[in-house]
């Protein structure tokens, strides 16, 4: 026998869901929506199904406009009806009895919804009673207050769940159709996957869901102009906590340039405090020859605005035209200090390691290596089917710390590169005779260019360690750098078993980018104060080069000559770790928790002190967030400069 068909499905319960007195004074307006419904008598259009149908015929007041047109015996006949349907009898136009609906009693009809669904319950349940009627189980007014609980209480359970079930599976469609439209959206945009975690993403879902259908899209001019001064205006806003963190512990102005597509110079300034960092403006330096006295012009306004006692540092790159704005700034602002960038300084040291003569060698090997499975369709599939498809790392021009990349993840793969080039695939690839492929696998089966690679390793990692660290935004570095340049120059010569001649021209370099450029009374001065590192070293505060930098950042900070000096008294504290600095608490947490904290939590005894070490323990030493992906900033800021 054939399965009913879906139409014929859909007719009978629409048939069902028709049962209501209401349906012989209106009428769906789609065939099968009992949804949106037109008065016979006026027209009216209505939607929220027969209830609010019905509401409007008899006219009844706040929720849908009444009905002028509607007969009076039509309102009298509507009104019984559903005055006996609230009060838990049924209505019947049959004149078949009366009998206590339980499930309306229980729950009532909701108001303002479709009623249909009640009233098919309803219909079930009434022929099942009347059933039970008639082999002999006769119902009283009272069976309505007396019910078996238990039934009841299973067959809710029951109906809770097929509604729940529907609703589920409604919901999980309706969820992937709006899926699907966002993911589109996604596509045809070309926006990075990441951004789908943004806080902000997820508060526009948010907001659009709670508004509803029918929300006007915002208009090209709208996103561009108007949307875009309120944004500015909401980071403002944002950066009012920022400002009064500034006011209480200084802050940190980072600058760097960067290129547009546009070929424009940018120049970004940052303000970084213990609140993060923010974005303050740009200037587009194109118009301008970039020298040291336009740089310190352009810097010494910042100061201005950000507030000369507010700011701890200026942190630039290490470029000439820097470095001489960076000394004119310091002779006019006598209490703030110029910093050159640390992560700057270390690329500069990797840079000048990689013109030694066997490692310039052996990278310029190992980049003309990948160079070549990358230029050929036919190497690059071999060499993702030999490595399991992971990739190797290209050389960049402009970071040399990429060389180390380069080379760590060509001797990750070595043995998985030397099977490639001595495959049978690699045989019968036409470029296995060409000069430059002979070339490449020379270079693969040559044991003293994998050595070289190994030297080059034990060279360049510990400051690639120490670059990640100052390059991160995980925590502030200002009181690491010191020792972290300590630990790398010891990693170095334990890799080599303290054999000099082997590190020796690697160290020149080293200690002259260090010397000149990064040693300074900041990082010395968070070097002392940071509990992690003083109380492990007993001789720490006989070290001459360290304490003088402290001694100065005291000096240049501490314009207030009996605040110096309170200082200086609270210092001794510090140094026996007396009363709190020496407690159970503080020792233990001197390894476990950023300096700051550490001083938050146990230096409010010394509350000069404390103050000074916060502010120079929470400044950074870098400018690289300045030279972040800047392609959207592009499209929003530059075309407004």
């Amino acid at each position: 026998m054939d399965e009913p068909s879906s139409d014929a499905a859909t007719a009978s319960a629409t048939r069902k869901n028709k049962a209501d007195p209401g349906w012989k004074y209106c009428h769906s307006l789609v065939e099968g929506d009992t949804n949106t419904i037109v008065c016979n008598f006026c027209g009216k259009i209505t939607k929220g199904g027969i209830t609010r149908a019905k509401q409007h015929l008899i006219g009844k007041s706040g929720d849908v406009a009444a009905c002028k047109k509607t007969p009076p015996n039509v309102v009298e006949e509507l009104k019984e009806y559903m005055a006996t349907k609230k009060s838990g009898t049924t209505y019947s136009t049959s004149g078949s009895g009366n009998m206590a609906n339980i499930r309306d009693f229980e729950f009532g009809e909701p108001i303002g919804c479709d009623g249909s669904e009640e009233d098919e319950f309803a219909d079930s349940f009434n022929a099942a009673a009347s059933a039970k009627t008639k082999c002999g189980t006769k119902k009283g007014p009272m069976d309505k207050f007396c019910k078996n609980l238990e039934n009841a209480i299973n067959r809710r359970k029951m109906e809770m769940l097929r509604q729940m079930n529907i609703i589920e599976s409604m919901d999980k469609n309706e969820v992937l159709k709006v899926h699907q439209h966002i993911a589109r959206f996604w596509y045809q945009a070309g926006l990075s996957f990441n951004l789908i975690k943004l806080k902000s993403f997820e508060n526009m879902v948010a907001a659009i869901g709670q508004y509803g259908p029918h929300l006007p899209i915002p208009s090209y001019h709208d996103i561009r102009v108007p949307l875009l001064k309120k944004e500015v205006e909401y980071t403002e806003n944002l950066m009012k906590g920022h400002r009064e963190q500034w006011v209480k512990y200084g802050c940190t102005i980072m600058s760097d340039a960067w290129t547009d597509r546009k070929q424009r110079c940018i120049i970004n300034f940052f303000i970084n405090s213990q609140a993060g960092t923010m974005f303050l403006k740009s200037v587009d330096g194109s118009d301008f020859v970039k020298t040291g006295e336009k740089l310190f012009e352009l810097l010494d306004a910042i100061v201005e605005e950000v507030g000369e006692e507010n700011v701890v540092q200026v942190v630039t790159d290490n470029g000439s035209n820097y470095v001489l704005a960076g000394k004119l700034l310091e002779e006019k602002r006598k209490h703030i200090y110029w910093t050159p960038c640390a992560a700057h300084c270390i690329d500069l040291m990797l840079e000048d390691i990689g013109k030694l003569p066997l490692i310039r060698k052996t990278i310029r090997r190992a980049t003309n290596l990948v160079g070549f499975i990358y230029a050929h369709s036919s190497t690059l599939s071999l060499l993702r089917n030999f490595t399991n498809n992971r990739e190797l790392v290209r050389h960049a021009i402009t970071r040399f710390a990429t060389s180390y990349l380069t080379l760590e993840r060509l001797h990750k793969e070595k043995a998985n590169i030397r099977k490639m080039f001595t495959s049978d695939e690699w045989t019968l690839n036409k470029l296995s005779k060409e000069p430059k492929g002979k070339e490449a696998a020379k270079v693969v089966l040559m044991p003293s260019f994998w050595n070289s690679v190994v030297y080059t390793l034990k060279v360049m990692a510990p400051l690639v360690k120490v670059l990640r660290l100052v390059d991160g935004e995980r925590k502030p570095a200002m009181g690491y750098i010191y020792e972290a340049m300590d630990k790398a120059k010891e990693t170095i010569i334990k890799s080599f078993n303290n054999n000099e001649s082997k590190y020796k021209d690697v160290f020149a370099i080293i200690d002259k980018r260090w010397n000149c450029q990064l040693h300074r009374p900041l990082h010395a001065a968070a070097h002392f104060l940071n509990p992690e590192f003083f109380y492990d070293n007993i001789d720490l505060e006989f070290d001459f080069e360290v304490t003088n930098g402290l001694f100065e950042c005291i000096k240049k900070l501490i314009p207030q000559f009996d605040v110096q000096q309170n200082i200086l008294t609270e210092l001794h504290l510090y140094k026996i770790g007396a009363d709190h600095f020496g407690s159970d608490f503080a020792m233990a947490q001197r390894k476990t928790h950023s300096p700051t904290y550490w001083w938050r939590m146990f230096g409010s005894q010394t509350p000069n002190l404390q103050k000074l070490a916060i502010k120079i323990l929470s400044l950074t030493c870098s400018a690289s967030r300045c030279e972040r992906n800047w392609s959207v900033f592009e499209q929003v800021i530059v075309t407004k400069l």
